[in-house]
């Protein structure tokens, strides 16, 4: 019975236990977005009132001998000086000798001063399991040419073009 009694005890703190720690674990504020770490990424750079800015994304093939109906997935985001997503435009598969472009309007945004953000194209694979080989064959047919233009919302005008993305970092690798 004592037994019983103290199983019932300890069954009964360890649910309690389990009940707080699952309503901590919900009550966390949200993360920031986790920039991705395969693809390639401008430098920061600045938008102001009435301009917009627009990533352009070309999946160029790198041979004429690449045939086949391999696409690239690629999602092409936005993200501000503190690394929050901004904006994000998924391309399921963007064919060889295809483009894909998003815009953001800086108008849209908070505040009415010169804003910081950064464009990113994240693509490719980035670990994990051993992927099929149409998955590869995918990744494999990934050649993005990409830039990024600023240009004025009334006129159209286009006063800069970047071309200098740099390759992100790619995922960590584990230390043995």
């Amino acid at each position: 019975m004592i037994v019983e009694s103290v199983l019932g005890t300890i069954l009964h703190s360890a649910y309690f236990l389990f009940i707080i720690i699952c309503m901590a674990a919900n009550a966390q504020p949200p993360v920031p977005s986790i920039p991705p770490t395969q693809g390639l990424g401008f430098a920061v750079v600045g938008i102001a009132p009435g301009q917009s800015v627009r990533i352009n994304a070309l999946n160029q093939s790198p041979s004429p001998a690449v045939q086949g109906p391999a696409a690239c997935r690629i999602a092409l985001q936005f993200y501000d000086a503190q690394g929050l997503l901004l904006k994000e435009y998924l391309v399921a598969g963007l064919a060889v000798g295809k483009s894909a472009a998003v815009d953001l309007n800086r108008d849209d945004l908070p505040g009415s001063d010169r804003f910081s953000l950064r464009a990113v194209l994240a693509f490719g694979y980035s670990g994990g399991a051993n992927p099929p080989p149409q998955l590869l064959q995918q990744t494999a047919t990934c050649n993005i040419v990409p830039s990024l233009e600023i240009y004025d919302n009334d006129t159209q005008k286009t006063s800069i073009v970047v071309t200098d993305a740099k390759p992100l970092p790619g995922p960590p690798i584990p230390v043995p």
